[in-house]
């Protein structure tokens, strides 16, 4: 059985292709001005920053840009819009995909670098001023009050050149009195800055999304598949340490959490699997007389919880994966019968007694798309962490539908 598994998980790695599977719909802006529509890969804003995946519509084969290949990108619905700008985060100026969030008399960029956020405020004429959002990092020959005394110092600098920058509105000086400006807030600065100085009659734009839909999304599951066990031992038996081997069938229902943006192309998920009316059944000594040679059937419904992790691969169609995790497998509902030639089964019911196993799984499959929703074929390896007197490995084939 092992070997016929692992065929299957060859003969799937094979023929696995490439897929995009993080489909959120947009548009790039090349330099000449002409608009793409397709799909982009969303992923932290310090990745976005460096690169744009994208994949135009009715292609199957993707493109990275860097920064400087094309004007811009944005996400459809209200989404983050970047743009090529150089801009000097490091102390070097250099080009990025900046999230554009506001454009008026008062432009406002934001870069994400190395967990801290930079906001660009660039006026009409070109002058720039910048505010750093920093973490309280810090190294070793650096102590936490220093840390936070050169922070302090530096964000007073740059508080003072923005509000040298927003001199010409009042209102947005007042604004940036506070010292707590979220993303938001820095938003209302910039807008109020254009309502007061604006006289021409232009609208300020502002790039705000939903960040709602900027979270990671949650998926429903079913899935069916056959499981072979071939090692079972419970604390609920009358021949202690029996193995007892077989096949079955499942059947379940799970959640997947996307985590994209943190890593590229996973995703969480939390099964739960049931195994109705699941018989074993082997010839075995009588533990009162070893002379005498019984057929033993267990019978018992299994109900497993899963916890654990797949992580997706490649661009194209059908897309290869792997996960793991943890588990807990528990039995319902035993009975163990045994039988003595043509003797009439004496049934012994474990139904009150509790019986579970714990463990970790691996597997691999593969992943294609159906629509706007994923189908998915894997092959896995259950086994059990604990004593001798209760044990499990089980060999499963698992097909997925993912809405």
């Amino acid at each position: 059985m092992k070997k016929t598994i692992l065929s299957i998980l060859c003969a799937i790695s094979a023929t696995m292709g490439m897929a995009q599977t993080n489909p959120r719909s947009g548009y790039v802006i090349t330099n000449s001005g002409d608009t793409i529509r397709g799909i982009i890969d969303l992923r932290t804003n310090e990745r976005l920053s460096k690169q744009c995946e994208f994949w135009a519509n009715g292609e199957t084969t993707g493109k990275t840009y860097k920064p400087g290949d094309i004007e811009g990108f944005r996400f459809d619905n209200g989404g983050k819009y970047f743009v090529s700008r150089r801009l000097n985060v490091t102390g070097t100026p250099e080009l990025y995909f900046a999230e554009f969030m506001v454009q008026g008399k008062m432009n406002l960029y934001c870069i994400s670098y190395s967990l801290d956020d930079y906001y660009f405020f660039e006026r009409e004429d070109g002058e720039m001023a910048l505010l750093t959002n920093r973490t309280m990092n810090y190294t070793s020959d650096q102590s936490a009050f220093e840390n936070q005394k050169a922070i302090k110092q530096e964000k007073r600098e740059q508080y003072g050149k923005v509000k040298i920058l927003l001199q010409q509105s009042g209102k947005a000086v007042d604004d940036m009195d506070d010292q707590e400006l979220t993303k938001k807030k820095l938003v209302n600065v910039v807008r109020d800055y254009h309502n007061d100085v604006c006289t021409d009659g232009s609208k300020c734009v502002v790039y705000e999304y939903d960040e709602k839909n900027d979270n990671g999304m949650v998926h429903f599951k079913a899935f069916a598949g056959f499981a072979y066990y071939s090692k079972e031992i419970t604390d609920c038996q009358i021949i202690p340490q029996t193995n007892y081997s077989g096949s079955a069938l499942e059947i379940g229902i799970g959640l997947e959490f996307n985590l994209e943006r943190l890593i590229k192309d996973f995703s969480a998920e939390l099964t739960f699997a049931f195994s109705p009316n699941y018989k074993s059944t082997k010839d075995a000594a009588d533990p009162n007389n070893n002379s005498i040679v019984r057929k033993w059937t267990y019978k018992r419904n299994i109900l497993t919880f899963s916890l654990g992790g797949i992580k997706r691969f490649g661009n194209g169609k059908i897309q290869p994966l792997v996960r793991g995790g943890a588990f807990v497998a528990m039995h319902l509902g035993m009975e163990e019968t045994s039988q003595l030639r043509t003797y009439a089964p004496v049934t012994h019911d474990w139904s009150d007694a509790f019986s579970r196993h714990f463990g970790i799984f691996l597997g691999a499959g593969a992943q294609m798309p159906v629509g706007k929703h994923y189908t998915r074929v894997h092959a896995d390896w259950y086994n059990s962490i604990g004593s001798k007197q209760n044990q499990m490995t089980k060999w499963g084939l698992t097909a997925e539908f993912i809405l």
